[in-house]
């Protein structure tokens, strides 16, 4: 750093965005501050947290008023300038306009970051201090390296079937009625779920409850996908989750995008962009009609060009990207690029925050302000591409005592749009890889036969399976019958054998099923 370019800083003029701006003030408020560079620096830090770089701003883009350079960082200026120089790994003769635009990015990421926080803690002072040290660099470690994925807790995790939990034999009045739980992460167990029933059956009601305890239990973190929107109203957490008072933080995707960066970082290898360009790409066309080799080309051309470009990160530059490509070609617009158009129409995604931090949180993600089914599967699939790439990346999750330590759950409700999708992936590794990762993955679907034809015998990988009452098809029961052991018949999952609550259950390294009552009416009031 030069004695010119500290010059050029501090007498340089620093904007932040309208939104930021905005923020600055209920900030001041909320921490008693009264100069706007105090939130301005609490932005930036906040940004410089995470590893990955932050989105740079369009040229132009709407701003509040500036700050110069040396009220911005104030005596400090010599730590703030190094700091930022070696975050965005400039060298000597980084023009000005370079590091103005870093510091701009920083501080509008970072201002939307800090909102999310405040909603998150809403009136409780101390949870926003802590949620806010949890950035702060960890004893004895170098800055920067403090901030991880949540980690669980170690051991044994036991569960129950819904909250009431209890065997269903009514011929056999010694065992009715006995309590009845399960070991989710036990040697030699898969932790993943699955729960089918009809609509109205109890599937989601008996879902939600076992994915709530087993985070409670294991202090991991849920993703729930939520394509009905009956867990968030009105931008709150509702129904079970808001009885539970999770610290999930809700979403209506639409009205509020998703803040996950979805794109490999910058210095990703060959082979990682490679990978997310074709997920992405495959993605898109599955949910854009009959996509040919040309346009998965130009479609592959574009996501590439935007990883690899240094700028903007989000779906707007991908659908930007892939039309120059279709006018480079002389070709009109199409599916594509249709489709590309409704998920930037609908700010389904915004890239504010790296896989890390994001997958370190609890979110309950709705759809249900989405009215187009292909896009909202095509944002089903995105965000489980994304959880693919991210948890597989991950280092096996810790053995205690034979007990796979869970680090994160993945609960879709309505999964059948997205089990139906034959040629798709990534939903099968986690099933398959995200086990030794640490993660447990909750499907919820109206009928066994949605599993059919998935890569990999998928159901072999499922640890616990909960039929409440449904018609079973010949497929279906065959589609059961590698999970249960035995031959099965209609008749075990009509409403006669499995009342109101009641389901049908094989547990992990249990070799009997059983019948549950995991809920009743009166346990839900």
């Amino acid at each position: 750093m030069t004695t010119e370019f500290k010059e050029a800083v501090s007498n340089g003029q620093f904007k932040p965005t309208e939104a930021a701006y905005e923020i600055e003030d209920r900030v001041k408020a909320r921490f008693g501050l009264t100069n706007r560079y105090e939130p301005a620096r609490l932005f930036i830090g906040r940004s410089m947290a995470i590893p990955q770089a932050p989105p740079l701003l369009a040229e132009g883009f709407k701003h509040g008023k500036y700050i110069p350079g040396q009220h911005l960082f104030g005596p400090e200026i010599d730590l703030w300038i190094a700091a930022l120089l070696l975050d965005g790994g400039f060298k000597t003769g980084t023009p000005m306009e370079t590091f103005r635009a870093w510091v701009e990015a920083h501080w509008a990421r970072g201002a939307g970051l800090m909102k999310d926080e405040m909603d998150k803690a809403g009136d409780d002072e101390s949870r926003l201090i802590s949620q806010l040290a949890d950035f702060l660099p960890a004893a004895g470690k170098a800055p920067g390296t403090g901030h991880r994925a949540r980690q669980g807790t170690s051991g044994e995790i036991r569960l129950k079937v819904g909250s009431v939990s209890t065997l269903h034999d009514p011929d056999n009045a010694k065992a009715h009625g006995a309590p009845v739980d399960f070991v989710i992460n036990g040697p030699g167990a898969s932790p993943h779920i699955a729960l089918m029933g009809r609509t109205r059956s109890g599937k989601t009601t008996a879902g939600v409850q076992i994915a709530l305890e087993a985070a409670q239990l294991s202090g991991a973190p849920i993703l729930f996908i939520d394509p009905k929107g009956e867990f968030v109203n009105d931008g709150r957490l509702d129904g079970a989750f808001a009885t539970a008072k999770s610290d999930a933080t809700p979403i209506q995707v639409g009205r509020q995008p998703l803040p996950l960066d979805f794109l490999p970082g910058p210095g990703a290898d060959q082979v990682a962009v490679q990978n997310a360009t074709m997920k992405l790409r495959d993605s898109i066309c599955l949910c854009s009609g009959s996509a040919g080799a040309i346009q998965k080309d130009m479609l592959c051309d574009a996501i590439e060009g935007v990883i690899q470009g240094g700028g903007r990160r989000d779906l707007e530059a991908i659908r930007d990207a892939y039309e120059h490509q279709l006018t480079i070609a002389g070709k009109d617009p199409d599916s594509v690029s249709s489709r590309l158009n409704e998920l930037t129409r609908f700010a389904c995604f915004k890239p504010d925050m790296p896989p890390a931090d994001f997958f370190a949180k609890s979110w309950v993600i709705s759809l249900n302000t989405i009215e187009s089914e292909d896009l909202k599967r095509l944002v089903i699939l995105m965000l489980l591409d994304a959880t693919s790439t991210y948890v597989i990346g991950q280092k096996d999750s810790p053995l205690v005592s034979g007990h796979r330590t869970l680090t994160q759950f993945l609960v879709i409700d309505e999964a059948r749009s997205i089990l139906l999708e034959k040629k798709y992936e990534s939903l099968s590794q986690l099933i398959r890889k995200g086990a030794s990762k640490g993660l447990s993955v909750i499907l919820l679907s109206q009928d066994p036969s949605d599993f059919d034809g998935k890569a990999d015998d998928f159901t072999t990988q499922l640890g616990t399976v909960i039929s409440f009452a449904c018609n079973q098809s010949q497929k279906g029961l065959r589609t059961l019958e590698s999970v249960f052991g035995r031959k099965l018949q209609s008749a075990e999952f009509t409403d006669q054998t499995l009342p109101v609550g009641v389901a049908f259950c094989k547990l992990p390294l249990d070799p009997h099923a059983k019948r549950v009552l995991c809920w009743t009416p009166a346990a839900q009031s």
